[in-house]
């Protein structure tokens, strides 16, 4: 604290520690001055006509001209020239509003610039009007505002290209889902027809073995070309239920109905089917989907089994974080996963072509639990087996 000594001029007594980072004020000077000099905050007196009155050190520091410099400019001097008629227009203004606080830029000693709040408060000093205008640097908030701007704007143009992107391809798969339509159901009815004609075609008319052998390859790729085209048409039918409408299910109740529609499938194949649908007994799904899957799974077992030892097939399901996990396991021929694993969910992909099959069974099960959300994984060795895992949400 201040105190007097012997010959009545004032002293500062000791400074407490904790005071220590405090700006001292001279009691003897002009107390208010010295506060304005010692500001953070860059201020800048001037009057009506723009002409600077006073500054204090803060200023001097932020814009780098002496105090004497300063006191021979004018406030449109420190502004870079795209704003110096804006702030002829806000000067219009301070002299009508009471309070006032704007957004410009002002350029220092050396050429730079910096983007400021100013904040004008007036003052009237006897009849003389005076501005204080108290400066605050918004150079970094200023700078990452435009950048944010600039990447909302890049964003906004990529999320407008990744919708036009968007756009041509579903225009594209319109016009290929159309295609395949046109072709399969154009098609039908002249290859029935062709097919009927060559059946028409008495055999005994053909006499000739050269000839008898180019009729029976003919009727053979027509066979071919009719059974491809009326399954393309089943796999057209079968997309256009991917949307249809989901029920609470029993799993075994379904399964128990497939086993029931292809009885004499598994008799022929002698086979033995172990179930365990304890784990998750119920979830929901489209019934026509869930019977798809466990009968192409279930046919597949018994088409591409092992005639050297009995045919063993294991279905059960298991919650594994916190999905479905719906097995199918058999002791069959098997093929090898690693290599052709991609294959044996194509369209129109065959690994053994010793029994008869379309080569659709499995694109239509991968198409439905992907439709859904789902993964199928597949693990097969040769003379060894498979099994498929299918993960569905529940």
């Amino acid at each position: 604290m201040a105190t007097k000594n012997k010959n009545n001029t004032t002293t500062n007594a000791e400074i407490p520690k904790d005071w220590s980072d405090y700006q001292h004020i001279d009691l003897d000077g002009d107390i208010y001055k010295q506060i304005f000099n010692y500001s953070i905050i860059p201020t800048i007196v001037h009057d009506l006509q723009m002409n600077i009155l006073n500054v204090n050190d803060s200023a001097v520091s932020a814009f780098g001209f002496s105090e004497e410099e300063f006191l021979e400019k004018s406030v449109f001097e420190l502004h870079t020239e795209d704003e110096i008629n804006h702030s002829n227009v806000i000067l219009q203004k301070m002299k009508n509003k009471e309070q006032l606080s704007i957004e410009t830029k002002f350029k220092r000693k050396d050429g730079s610039f910096f983007y400021a709040k100013a904040t004008p408060r007036k003052y009237l000093v006897g009849n003389k009007p005076l501005i204080h205008v108290f400066i605050e640097d918004i150079t970094e908030r200023k700078i990452a505002a435009q950048q944010l701007q600039e990447y909302n704007q890049a964003l906004e143009q990529q999320i407008a290209k990744v919708k036009s992107h968007a756009k041509q391809l579903e225009a594209k798969n319109k016009e290929l889902k159309d295609f395949s339509y046109v072709a399969a159901h154009d098609l039908k009815a002249p290859i029935t027809n062709i097919s009927v004609l060559s059946e028409m075609l008495q055999l005994t008319e053909v006499k000739d073995e050269q000839d008898l052998e180019i009729f029976e390859r003919l009727k053979k790729n027509i066979n071919r070309l009719h059974n491809t085209i009326y399954t393309l048409n089943d796999v057209l039918n079968f997309k256009s239920t991917l949307k249809n409408k989901k029920e609470t299910l029993n799993i075994k109740e379904v399964f128990d109905e497939v086993k029931k529609s292809i009885a004499e499938q598994i008799k022929a194949a002698n086979a033995s089917i172990e179930e365990d649908f304890e784990a998750i007994e119920q979830f929901t799904f489209s019934y026509i989907h869930l019977k798809s899957i466990l009968q192409n799974l279930l046919t597949n077992a018994l088409k591409y089994r092992d005639p050297e030892r009995p045919l063993l097939i294991t279905i059960k399901t298991t919650r594994e974080n916190g999905q479905l996990c719906l097995s199918v396991k058999d002791n069959g021929l098997g093929f090898n996963s690693e290599k052709y694993e991609e294959k044996v969910f194509g369209l129109f992909k065959r690994l053994h072509t010793h029994v008869d099959g379309k080569g659709v069974g499995m694109y239509i099960v991968k198409s439905i639990v992907e439709a859904n959300d789902g993964e199928i994984f597949v693990h097969s060795i040769p003379d060894k087996g498979t099994e498929f895992r299918i993960m569905l949400k529940i």
